[in-house]
């Protein structure tokens, strides 16, 4: 694309490309002076757009195409293509008389477009233009902090509802701004609020709902909103508090997640994965706050009470913020087992892995009977018992087509293997994800202490645990989990070699009594049991 631009010295300059841009913003001031090529140019452009909304047709003539287009493909080029640093040095006076321009245009045309509101289409080429080169323009730290203060989420959030349905270019330049203004608050910082006050104000003016509707309506999905999606999965408490049911973006959550038509769709995942997290926080909230991160256990002995007065007593390492124990000793008598795997953590890193492992916790909640279901397959077949066994989950999305992480598929894919096959001989069990074909260096760096966790972990597991192998949705590592679960109404373990044998009981001779009595006889747990494993392994 070449969009030519003549300089006060007489020279031309093609400002869709980067060398163009920086020296139109250098140099494109009259006499020497800061570029003013939003002062020199709105004067026309806000007639025309006047003259537009006066006619009861709205069709733009050519010259206020023209007009309207010159001013807008600039702002839109230079943002594309200019270096940050060099897009600074345009004055902010300039580009906060642009961003009101665009205030009273997007709300123009959510007020008095028909034709927008009926069929969610940018007809008119200036429209389209005003809108689309919003993407580049938040990239940058003045525009992006401008629109955060100057509401222009909220004026978009109004603008995007406006319409029942929406085309897919429109949906697509739409997330894509809200993606960018996220990955900009990154890239720059300074001077910038922080990500997750970026998210608290997208979703207080309606912006976060919005986004989540329409970042489903194209097949596809760009990079950028994905990793949106990415950065949002760390600002948990955003998550815990406007991701229910009744908020906003809970509801436009479980709307996707409910139409068969997404199942497959790459934002999909994202969003199960959030709705696995608040639905164990969800069912947490009545517990006491000790108690809402599952019940912990001594890392050295093992103790684990349910009581509240265990759990709130329970030391936790200071350094790794992952290790509990029941008392000082234990803590002192472990050190040696546990420093190799003790690595300090941020505040952020803490959230994360507490996200990781709710939404692990979640996951095993919600498919328990395909697993159990699964586990007794595998315990057949081997003749393994329930300890030796381990579920190993995956929640990157590896593939190319951004088709969603396998454990976060419908139906969700998962494995249950030999653990020992994870770390011990010629390890043939490793997961496809392990870098042993891709990355040699990588492997060989890493593997020893997937070993030596993997096995830690092997000897402290007890009766009521499973053995959890995973794959966190950033691909940063692995973590290994001891997950315990208790039937909602009788209590008892649900992974314990009781509960095994009592379904294993269940699948091959149809004998329901044991499992019946662990889970509540004629209980909805125990419908649902009958229900799975009603079937056989079939």
């Amino acid at each position: 694309m070449t969009v030519n631009v003549t300089l006060p010295s007489g020279r031309t300059v093609n400002i869709a490309t980067k060398y163009g841009a920086n020296h139109f913003i250098n140099e494109g001031g009259p006499e020497n002076r800061p570029c003013t090529f939003v002062s020199q140019n709105i004067g026309p452009v806000k007639q025309a757009c006047d003259r537009i909304y006066q006619r009861r047709g709205r069709n733009p003539t050519d010259q206020e195409v023209n007009d309207i287009g010159l001013l807008y493909t600039m702002a839109s080029e230079l943002a594309e293509n200019a270096d940050y640093k060099v897009f600074d040095e345009i004055p902010v006076n300039e580009i906060q008389m642009y961003m009101e321009h665009v205030l009273v245009e997007i709300g123009r045309m959510t007020e008095a477009n028909s034709n927008w509101v009926r069929t969610g289409t940018l007809i008119h080429y200036h429209e389209q233009l005003l809108i689309g080169g919003l993407i580049g323009l938040v990239m940058h730290r003045i525009p992006a902090k401008l629109a955060l203060e100057m509401d222009l989420f909220g004026t978009l959030a109004k603008f995007a509802s406006a319409p029942s349905t929406m085309e897919e270019d429109a949906a697509e330049t739409i997330t894509m701004i809200v993606a960018n203004v996220v990955i900009s608050t990154q890239v720059h910082k300074e001077g910038l609020p922080t990500m997750a006050k970026v998210f608290a104000k997208l979703e207080s003016c309606g912006m976060l709902a919005q986004f989540i509707r329409l970042s489903v309506v194209s097949p596809m999905s760009e990079r950028g909103i994905l990793k949106c999606y990415d950065d949002l999965r760390d600002c948990t408490s955003l998550i815990e508090k406007k991701f229910t049911e009744d908020q906003p973006c809970g509801k436009a959550c479980k709307e996707i997640l409910s139409r068969p038509i997404f199942h497959r769709h790459p934002v999909a995942g994202k969003l199960r994965m959030i709705a696995s997290y608040t639905s164990w926080v969800e069912k947490q909230a009545d517990s006491p706050k000790e108690m809402r991160d599952g019940n912990k256990l001594c890392r050295k002995c093992n103790k684990m009470e349910h009581s509240t007065e265990f759990q709130k007593n329970l030391l936790k390492c200071s350094r790794c913020k992952s290790a509990f124990y029941c008392s000082r000793e234990c803590q002192v008598a472990d050190w040696k087992a546990h420093k190799p795997f003790c690595k300090a953590v941020s505040s952020k890193a803490t959230k994360v892995m507490r996200f990781n492992e709710q939404t692990i916790y979640g996951f095993v909640e919600n498919n328990y009977f395909s697993i159990l279901k699964e586990i007794v397959k595998v315990l057949i077949e081997t003749g393994k018992s329930k300890g030796d066994l381990l579920l190993e989950l995956d929640f990157y999305d590896s593939s190319k087509n951004g088709r969603g992480a396998p454990a976060l598929q419908t139906p969700p894919q998962f494995k249950v293997a030999v653990s020992k096959g994870y770390f011990e001989g010629s390890r043939p069990n490793e997961p496809d994800w392990f870098y042993k074909n891709v990355d040699r260096t990588c492997y060989n760096a890493n593997i020893p202490m997937f070993v030596k966790s993997m096995k830690d972990l092997y000897n402290r597991l007890t009766d009521v645990h499973l053995f959890v192998l995973a794959r966190p949705p950033d691909n940063q590592g692995f973590g290994v989990y001891r997950i315990q679960l208790q039937s909602p109404i009788k209590k008892n373990h649900m992974f314990s070699q009781d509960t095994i044998d009592a379904a294993t009981k269940a699948i091959q001779d149809g004998n329901f009594g044991p499992i019946s009595s662990l889970f509540g006889v004629g209980t909805d747990d125990d419908r649902r049991v009958r229900m799975a494993l009603g079937g056989g392994l079939a």
